[in-house]
């Protein structure tokens, strides 16, 4: 039976979010505001700790809007009953991208506590000869003027393909037009080439450039890739807790999770070869521009926390998503998933800080107002988009087909 013909005996139902969801957005706003006072608090305390803590948190929370857009963008090249059903939950994380443009502007008020080539030596005393002369040869590419440019020009091209996309799926679930799947094929094809590579350049520009010696081309994809993880891992949580009861007619099913499930696993397994291939690259190499990354990396608690990484971003999740049973089953796949969610917050630690508290490991109470007070907002943001449409798409042929003998979740 063909996926039009299914579409056309079952009508997709028109779900939205309950008052539950609401109370939970008013929540994270609130939560939200009060992190954002501490982060106040925090600016007037100690700038440089408080930018480094909400560099942090920024770049975590910013990657569920960013890989809400990759994966939306990938499913219509690629397509797949998975992307469809989900896709309102990507919708919704892509809308978000707005807030995030609010949200970064603080980083550009702290450029100088963030970036040695914006801080004229001032706020990094220590920086050594080479790394001043290193910072020279990029001058022609790391200048505020061209930062800026660049910055507006990654989130009016976020902006343009991720709201026009949206709009062409409104568009299908008011007419139904059979030809809107191919038309967003091919639009979204470019646009997902286009998407990696401004993403991976912004991770170049706000993170790595924040260190005067390292190079690595894989370093944006290493990131991006971890934010379509977390997005993933994200979206089986949100979807398994509004699918109870049965409110999809048995569209989110045990074959469904199945399949984000093996995704989930097979973007562990990315993430994993590109962190692993940076590795396997930079340390035999040994040259003192890039192999002190990792040493800082390798120090006091650092260490341990790179073994943490390993462990909970990889090893476990791998062997835990071989189990074919645990993907099929709501519960237990929504362990790894939040499993997956608390990792990536260490893993985004573990990139990030290091290089600012080279000097041994430290925990700032600002880690925290800023996680919760980015977190809280973005958490609002994204609740307040998915609560404005109905939960499936309502005409697309390629939805999951309802398979009411495994409906209960």
């Amino acid at each position: 039976m063909s996926d039009h013909h299914n579409s056309a005996e079952v009508p997709v139902p028109v779900v939205r979010l309950g008052p539950e969801a609401a109370n939970v957005e008013r929540i994270s706003g609130f939560v939200g505001s009060l992190g954002l006072i501490l982060c106040v608090a925090g600016f007037f305390w100690n700038r440089t700790e408080f930018f480094q803590s909400y560099l942090f948190a920024f770049l975590y929370w910013a990657g569920f809007t960013l890989g809400g857009l990759g994966i939306l963008l990938m499913n219509n090249v690629v397509g797949g009953k998975w992307g469809v059903t989900i896709r309102r939950l990507l919708e919704a994380k892509m809308r978000t991208l707005p807030i995030i443009f609010l949200l970064f502007l603080p980083i550009l008020i702290g450029m100088p506590y963030l970036y040695p080539w914006m801080s004229n030596g001032v706020h990094f005393p220590d920086l050594s000869e080479e790394s001043r002369r290193i910072l020279h040869h990029k001058a022609p590419y790391l200048n505020l003027p061209f930062f800026l440019i660049r910055v507006v020009f990654y989130f009016a091209i976020w902006l343009f393909w991720g709201f026009r996309v949206q709009r062409m799926t409104d568009q299908q679930d008011q007419t139904g037009d059979p030809t809107l799947p191919v038309r967003l094929r091919q639009f979204s094809a470019p646009g997902l080439l286009i998407f990696v590579l401004t993403a991976s350049f912004a991770y170049f520009d706000w993170l790595l450039s924040s260190d005067a010696e390292f190079f690595s081309t894989v370093y944006g994809a290493m990131i991006l890739i971890g934010d379509v993880l977390q997005t993933f891992a994200l979206s089986i949580v949100v979807l398994i807790l509004i699918s109870r009861p049965d409110r999809f007619g048995g569209r989110i099913n045990a074959k469904l999770l199945h399949d984000l499930g093996n995704l989930m696993f097979a973007f562990t397994i990315f993430w994993t070869y590109l962190s692993a291939s940076q590795l396997i690259i930079v340390w035999p190499a040994n040259l003192p521009q890039e192999i002190g990354w990792y040493l800082v990396r390798t120090r006091g608690f650092w260490k341990v926390l790179t073994w943490v990484v390993g462990l909970t971003m990889f090893a476990i999740p791998f062997l835990a998503l071989l189990s074919q049973a645990r993907k099929r089953n709501p519960k237990r796949l929504m362990r790894v998933a939040v499993w997956l969610l608390i990792a990536r917050v260490i893993d985004i630690f573990w990139i990030v800080e290091p290089t600012f508290r080279n000097k041994g490991f430290a925990l700032y109470w600002t880690d925290f107002a800023a996680f919760i007070g980015v977190g809280g907002i973005w958490l609002y943001a994204y609740l307040g988009q998915l609560r404005r449409r109905p939960l499936l798409p309502l005409h697309d042929p390629r939805i999951a087909e309802p398979l009411p003998e495994l409906a209960t979740l």
